[in-house]
C-alpha cells in the first residue's frame, strides 16, 4: 500500500509540475486583472478575476505543496542529502512545461509581447 500511494504521489507531482507554468500564467493574469486577457478591457469584471485568481493560487498549491513536502521527507529519511531531490525534481519540470508551452506562450502569460 506504501508503494502504490508513493507512486501515485510521483505521478501526480509529475503532472502538477509539468503544468505549473500554465498554473502560474493563469494566477498571473487573473491577479493583475486581466483574466480574459490583455487586450480586453474586463472593467467591473476585474474584481471577479482576482477573486478567481486567488482561488487558483490557493488551488495550486494545494495541489503541490502536500506532495512535496512527502516526497521530500521521503528523500530525507533516505539519506538527509537527498531532501533537494524533489525541489530540483520541481524546477526541471517547470522547465520541461515551459518548453512544452513553448517560450512565447509563456511569457505572453505575463503580458509581455502585447502592446501597452
Amino acid at each position: 500500500m506504501k508503494k502504490t500511494k508513493t507512486v501515485i504521489s510521483i505521478i501526480w507531482f509529475l503532472f502538477v509540475s509539468i503544468s505549473s507554468p500554465l498554473w502560474t500564467g493563469c494566477i498571473y493574469m487573473n491577479l493583475t486583472g486581466h483574466g480574459k486577457g490583455y487586450a480586453y478591457d474586463m472593467g467591473s469584471e476585474a474584481d471577479i478575476a482576482v477573486f478567481f485568481g486567488v482561488l487558483l493560487l490557493i488551488l495550486w498549491l494545494l495541489a503541490i505543496l502536500p506532495v512535496m513536502f512527502s516526497l521530500c521527507k521521503k528523500c530525507y529519511h533516505r539519506k538527509r542529502s537527498f531532501v533537494w531531490i524533489p525541489i530540483l525534481a520541481f524546477a526541471g519540470l517547470f522547465i520541461v512545461g515551459i518548453w512544452i508551452l513553448g517560450w512565447n506562450e509563456f511569457i505572453k502569460l505575463f503580458g509581455y509581447g502585447y502592446p501597452a
